[in-house]
């Protein structure tokens, strides 16, 4: 067990008598019976906690049990790549070429190399007098080969994708049907690639589909190869070698173009918060890791920095003890991470200067995490006098965090 028990003096128990009954009427103004009920049964064995914006406890069921977070973890995620990366950080990937007029692409790991940036760069490399191109080298060397991560594994799905340092449109393809049944790409902005036909050629005519490139790395950067090879014609360079290279940098190339992200490192965040992007999260997990001891990037050394982070924020409990926070990468994928309804609190007054990068929904201003079995809401209601924070914590089969959250709304 990780609660301690309460034990009572003898010499305490004749006051107790008075002063039990006194303190339940105080609950019950406070908190209407039938509420409190009603909350009780819709948490089970989770957890509920919600503050004033002063501090002041309003609700507090369970508040010290270790629970899944799921993708709760990315609030403490994003406050630690602001503090350590800075708002203005901003992701590059670099160009390099040699002698017999290659063009080596390294990744640094930019979660945001979609198809509009990939223009951008194409045509940065035209103006700058590139003209052609022998053979197009793809280097994802700067993270580990396989960094452990938790992958949902046999998943087509976007939140699936494996992180890379060379990793294109979030490391997935989307795919959707014309009229006749014909495959088309499902972006305009990116055009159909060789991989992305033989990706559609397996598939049923349907509905347009995300799908991730799996765990095979070379999928990844054979589709980075192809759009960057279109793109680079697009802006009159010529690719003369259309076949596939993938190799590390050496001193053999030269670096002609180093490459910032047109996206901030807060636009990266919105979009991770936004859209729960595990993707976006563990790139950003892995990048600390660089920042520690360098490339390549790997997953020991994020997470010894990540615990570091946030002992450093939260306090030293913060990072490796489940009662307050256990966590271990950025999405919050893993089962084995915990936290609890005091922890998370703890992280929601500190990181309250940053509340407006959470979606808000309906005066909510809200993170939610979600495997199966796993329903939380995190995040701030907002009153007339301020943020309210508060966190729900449910690791049931039924998912009641809104009927919770509502009934918290009633109480301001």
């Amino acid at each position: 067990m990780w609660q301690a028990k309460l034990k009572l003096y003898k010499p305490l128990r004749a006051l107790h008598k008075f002063i039990f009954p006194l303190l339940l009427l105080g609950c019950a103004l406070a908190f209407p019976v039938t509420a409190q009920d009603r909350l009780a049964a819709l948490v089970g064995d989770g957890s509920v906690m919600l503050q004033s914006p002063n501090g002041e406890a309003l609700v507090s069921i369970n508040p010290n049990r270790p629970l899944v977070p799921a993708s709760l973890l990315k609030i403490p995620m994003a406050h630690v790549a602001l503090t350590t990366l800075g708002e203005d950080f901003r992701f590059e990937t670099h160009f390099y070429q040699n002698d017999s007029g290659d063009l080596l692409i390294r990744g640094l790991g930019d979660p945001f190399l979609v198809s509009e940036e990939i223009a951008r760069i194409a045509d940065t490399l035209a103006e700058r007098g590139l003209q052609q191109v022998a053979r197009l080298v793809m280097d994802d060397s700067a993270f580990e080969p396989n960094p452990d991560l938790p992958l949902e594994e046999g998943a087509n799905d976007p939140y699936a994708a494996r992180n890379s340092a060379l990793a294109v449109n979030f490391n997935t393809v989307s795919l959707a049907w014309a009229a006749g049944s014909k495959l088309t790409s499902g972006e305009p902005q990116t055009p159909l690639t060789n991989l992305a036909r033989a990706l559609g050629s397996q598939l049923t005519p349907g509905d347009e589909q995300r799908i991730n490139l799996g765990g095979d790395p070379v999928a990844g950067l054979q589709q980075a190869q192809q759009l960057f090879q279109y793109f680079l014609k697009e802006s009159g360079i010529a690719v003369t070698d259309a076949d596939f290279y993938r190799e590390a940098v050496t001193e053999e190339w030269t670096l002609s173009y180093s490459h910032s992200s047109s996206r901030s490192l807060r636009d990266n965040l919105d979009g991770m918060l936004r859209y729960s992007n595990n993707f976006i999260a563990n790139q950003l997990f892995l990048t600390l890791g660089a920042q520690s001891t360098g490339y390549p990037a790997t997953s020991e050394a994020a997470r010894t920095a990540l615990q570091e982070k946030l002992s450093a924020l939260y306090g030293t409990s913060f990072g490796g003890d489940p009662q307050f926070l256990l966590m271990l990468e950025g999405s919050g994928l893993s089962r084995e991470q915990r936290t609890s309804a005091a922890g998370m609190m703890r992280i929601l007054e500190v990181f309250k200067p940053y509340a407006d990068l959470l979606p808000e929904v309906g005066g909510v201003l809200r993170k939610s995490g979600t495997l199966s079995g796993v329903y939380n809401f995190a995040g701030y209601i907002r009153g007339t006098d301020g943020l309210y924070p508060f966190v729900i914590l449910t690791n049931q089969a039924v998912n009641s965090r809104a009927d919770i959250l509502r009934i918290l709304q009633r109480r301001l």
